[in-house]
């Protein structure tokens, strides 16, 4: 029996977007601002929208994860842009980018498949009209490109 009050690893995943997105807009991005922004961000949502148990974890860990490697997963993104540099990119394509490449390196119980689907699927929510395909083509070739341990 499923438990109501869990949210789902989409709905962990949005939850660690929206709080990647933010990033830039805090100043400074360290561990105190990300708690402070996930403090702010979290007493925005209704009791049964916020994350609990693994999902919580799951948020915490993708959240930091990111913004620990964020010079590594910019420089993943720059290596496959054509005419584009990460500075030029759309916020919400480059959070997008950011949580897929981590987790593509980083979570290793999340196929490389489903980190692409779930940031394409947040592109279709969040992003323009283009952003879905532009992730799609982005992140499979880091995909590809992890795959054969091209990139760390």
């Amino acid at each position: 029996m499923s438990n109501p009050t869990r949210v789902s690893r989409h709905q962990a995943r949005r939850h660690a977007f929206h709080l990647i997105f933010q990033f830039p807009y805090h100043g400074e991005c360290n561990a105190q601002t990300l708690a402070t922004a996930t403090a702010s961000y979290y007493d925005g949502l209704e009791e049964g929208d916020r994350p609990r148990g693994r999902d919580a974890t799951y948020v915490l860990r993708a959240t930091t994860g990111t913004l620990d490697r964020l010079v590594q997963l910019d420089a993943v993104i720059n290596n496959f842009l054509q005419d584009w540099t990460v500075e030029r990119l759309n916020r919400v394509d480059l959070a997008l980018m950011r949580l897929a490449i981590y987790e593509m390196l980083c979570e290793k119980d999340v196929p490389h498949g489903v980190a692409i689907n779930e940031a394409v699927e947040l592109a279709k929510d969040y992003g323009s009209d283009e952003s879905p395909a532009f992730i799609n083509g982005v992140l499979a070739n880091v995909a590809r490109a992890v795959k054969d341990d091209q990139v760390e």
